[in-house]
């Protein structure tokens, strides 16, 4: 089957991924986005006017993913919808299956390499930047680098994300592994931590300058914080220790 979806449908779907959490909402969550997004094929595929509103209404059923890696939903849709034009039989239900299924692994994925690495190592590193250079041109150079750093795997998962969802279609989900994403995970695994590491270094040292109980104070709290994170494993409870021993001592010396 000759495709009828080409490139500059594509360019329009990626355009509009850019604004699927626009109306996002606690019923539906991305649908509407998600359906807004798809537009351009119900454009291309069909031509008569409620064919084109039959198949809006029909992603306007819920569905939620992380907003960059919906992409591979996006594409494997697309290409779902076109194949339905030379089936012999209609059968939308497998699209809305395939949705439905695709929520958990695109949202999991995104989550735990955006939200929770690649976001805040490109901020720690920002961070950094703002800190140790005294030059404004420097600080603004480094948060144009942590900028760029961040888009790069953003741009490529929403570009890369609708192509293979649309090459793979139904078979998309073997390809949503966390595994498959090693590679930048790591690596921004390493920038955050580094970052993180030279902050706190920096900090203590310049503490240090106008009060040494300042590293004591750190030492301690830092201590109890992780001692208590071993018991319990409770991340919010050790930063609320770490935060009101801090608070604590920091007094206790004030009045020294």
């Amino acid at each position: 089957m000759n495709s009828k979806i080409r490139f500059c449908e594509f360019v329009k779907i990626i355009f509009r991924s850019f604004f699927i959490q626009t109306v996002w909402n606690y019923q539906s969550y991305l649908s509407i986005g998600f359906s807004f997004a798809l537009q351009p094929v119900a454009q291309k595929i069909f031509k008569q006017k409620s064919e084109i509103i039959n198949f809006l209404n029909r992603h306007l059923d819920f569905f939620n993913a992380h907003p960059y890696f919906s992409s591979f939903a996006l594409g494997a849709i697309a290409r779902l919808e076109e194949d339905q034009l030379t089936a012999d039989t209609k059968d939308y239900k497998e699209i809305q299956n395939l949705k439905n299924a695709l929520v958990g692994p695109l949202g999991a994925i995104g989550d735990q390499l955006f939200w929770a690495n690649i976001k805040p190592a490109c901020l720690l590193f920002g961070t950094l930047g703002v800190l140790i250079f005294n030059d404004l041109l420097i600080k603004i150079g480094v948060i144009i680098l942590a900028l760029i750093l961040y888009n790069i795997p953003h741009l490529l998962v929403r570009t890369l994300g609708l192509i293979k969802g649309y090459q793979m279609g139904y078979n998309v989900y073997k390809i949503l592994n966390l595994e498959n994403y090693t590679v930048p995970k790591k690596l921004f695994g390493f920038l955050g931590a580094c970052s993180l590491g030279i902050i706190v270094g920096w900090a203590l040292l310049d503490s240090a300058k106008s009060d040494p109980f300042h590293i004591l104070i750190f030492l301690i709290s830092t201590l109890s914080a992780y001692l208590f994170w071993k018991w319990k494993q409770n991340i919010y409870g050790s930063m609320v220790i770490a935060l009101v021993l801090t608070i604590v001592f920091s007094i206790i010396i004030a009045h020294l």
